[in-house]
C-alpha cells in the first residue's frame, strides 16, 4: 500500500515532453492578432483551455442525486442499510434521503509560472459553489389506526468545491517545421508557443457551509492496485490517475474523524452506505464500469444529525476522486507510487 504525494519535477517532466512550432516572437498581421495572442498566454486562455475540456474532466456533481435517489449499488436496499451502526436515539426515521443541486457557479483562480525561458506554467483553483436542498423523507406513520405519509424534510445546501489543476506551455522549438508549425497552429495563434496542455489533475475538496465533518484517509483497492489518499488535493500527471480494470470490484475503506458520522460512497451511476466497522473505519465495494475512460467516485461524510435530527443542519465533507477505467497499463505507469 503506499500514500499518494506530488511528484517530483512534475510539471517539467511533463513540459519536456511536448513539441512545438517557430521559436519566433509572435507572427501576427495587426494589432488585434497581436491582442488576441497576448490573451490566449493570460488566465484568459488557461480558462477557454479549461472550459473546452469534456465535462467529466472536473466533475462536480458527483456526490449529488438529482431530483430523486442514486440507485443503491450495495447488496441490501439502501433503506434498510441507512440503520447500520445506528445505535444513538435519532429524532426522525428517515426512508430515503437526496441531494439537489439547483445553482452552479464556477471560477478559475490561476498563478502563473516560468521556471526557464522555455516553459510556461499555469497553477489553476477551480472553485465550484453549488447551492440546493438535502432532502430527507420520513417513514410513514401511523396515528389512530391511520397511516400518515412521511415527512418531507428540506434542509439548504451550500458547497463549496475545491479542485487544483496544472495546465502547461512549451515553446516551439523542437522536432521539424512542419511539425513545429502545425503545433504552433493548434491554438490560433502564431506565437511560438503551443497551447496550453492539461498537464496534472487533483481531486475534489467539496464541504458544506460552516461544515465540521473530516475525511482522513481513503484507501482504495483493486487488482495490484493499493492506494490511500491523505489529501484529494494532490496532484497527479495526468497520465498517471488510477487505473482501474473494467468490472473490477473496487474495495474502499475511508477513515473520518467521528465514528458516527452516516458515510456514502457515490459514482455517477449510483451509491451505497459505507458499514461502519470495529475499527472505526467504513468500508465497501463497487464494481467499476464496464466502458473505458475518465470517471469519479466520492466518499461523503455526513453528520448523523444531517440525516436524523430535523432540527439540525446540513454538515457534511466529501472527496472526490478521479480514476481511469482501462484493460491495461501505460508503459512507465507509477499509478502505486503517486
Amino acid at each position: 500500500m503506499s500514500t499518494l504525494r506530488l511528484l517530483p519535477a512534475l510539471l517539467l517532466a511533463v513540459a519536456l515532453g511536448a513539441g512545438c512550432s517557430s521559436p519566433s516572437g509572435p507572427i501576427a498581421g495587426n494589432e488585434d492578432d497581436v491582442n488576441s495572442a497576448a490573451s490566449y498566454a493570460s488566465e484568459a486562455g488557461v480558462r477557454a483551455e479549461a472550459n473546452a475540456l469534456p465535462a467529466d474532466e472536473f466533475e462536480i456533481d458527483t456526490y449529488a442525486d438529482g431530483e430523486a435517489a442514486k440507485t443503491d449499488m450495495s447488496d441490501a436496499s439502501f433503506g434498510a442499510a441507512i440503520g447500520v451502526g445506528g445505535t444513538v436515539a435519532a429524532e426522525i426515521d428517515p426512508l430515503f434521503w437526496f441531494r439537489v443541486i439547483r445553482e452552479h457557479e464556477r471560477r478559475y483562480v490561476v498563478e502563473f509560472e516560468q521556471p526557464d525561458s522555455l516553459t510556461k506554467i499555469a497553477h489553476v483553483r477551480i472553485v465550484d459553489r453549488l447551492r440546493g436542498t438535502f432532502n430527507v423523507i420520513t417513514e410513514p406513520d401511523t396515528v389512530e389506526g391511520g397511516i400518515v405519509r412521511g415527512e418531507w424534510i428540506k434542509k439548504p445546501l451550500e458547497d463549496t468545491s475545491v479542485r487544483k489543476a496544472t495546465f502547461v506551455r512549451r515553446r516551439c522549438v523542437e522536432g521539424s517545421e512542419d511539425e513545429r508549425r502545425r503545433e504552433d497552429d493548434e491554438d490560433g495563434h502564431r506565437d511560438g508557443w503551443s497551447r496550453w496542455r492539461l498537464a496534472a489533475v487533483s481531486g475534489a475538496d467539496i464541504t458544506s457551509k460552516d461544515g465540521t465533518r473530516q475525511i482522513t484517509s481513503v484507501r482504495i483497492r483493486s487488482g495490484d492496485v493499493d492506494v490511500t489518499v491523505t489529501d484529494p488535493l494532490v496532484l497527479v500527471r495526468r497520465g498517471q490517475l488510477l487505473r482501474i480494470a473494467p468490472l473490477a470490484a473496487v474495495h474502499v475503506t475511508a477513515t473520518t474523524a467521528d465514528p458516527t458520522d452516516v458515510v456514502v460512497l457515490y459514482s455517477r451511476w449510483g451509491r451505497m452506505r459505507l458499514h461502519a466497522m470495529e475499527d472505526g473505519t467504513f468500508q465497501g465495494r463497487f464494481v467499476a464500469p464496464l466502458a473505458g475512460g475518465l470517471r469519479h467516485f466520492a466518499v461523503n461524510a455526513l453528520s448523523r444529525g444531517t440525516m436524523f435530527d430535523d432540527a439540525l443542519p446540513y454538515d457534511s465533507k466529501a472527496w472526490a476522486l478521479p480514476f481511469v477505467v482501462a484493460a491495461d497499463r501505460p508503459e512507465g505507469d507509477a499509478t502505486a507510487s503517486n
